[in-house]
């Protein structure tokens, strides 16, 4: 089964600030010095509020696509990044009718290593 692409265009301006976390491990000895290195083999993740505000027949697609990767990734590029995998964070998901046939969709992407 092919991993899927998410094409929809999101908005950038506002509160779309990626978080980078690292995991790291350390080890402290008595002479100060202090080792440190990555922990695994993907030790950085990246995480991405995602809005999405348009006309409903043009964004209940993308609300669809959303709710159905939660648990399955796909490929999505972040600002000023390359493609990656990504799942939506399953509590973030939300939709807000603003008047009209309009509405906005918001969902934080997390990056994903596996399909």
């Amino acid at each position: 089964m092919a991993i899927e692409t998410f094409t929809w265009r999101t908005q950038t301006q506002g509160n779309m600030e990626g978080s980078f976390d690292h995991r790291i491990r350390e080890a402290q000895f008595g002479d100060g010095y202090k080792q440190v290195s990555g922990d695994g083999i993907n030790p950085e993740t990246q995480s991405w509020p995602v809005t999405l505000t348009g006309r409903q027949r043009d964004i209940l697609p993308a609300l669809t696509f959303i709710r159905n990767h939660t648990v399955k990734s796909f490929i999505w590029t972040p600002p000023f990044g390359g493609p990656g995998l990504y799942r939506a964070v399953k509590d973030s998901i939300k939709a807000l009718p603003i008047g009209g046939n309009a509405m906005t969709i918001t969902a934080t992407f997390e990056q994903a290593f596996a399909p």
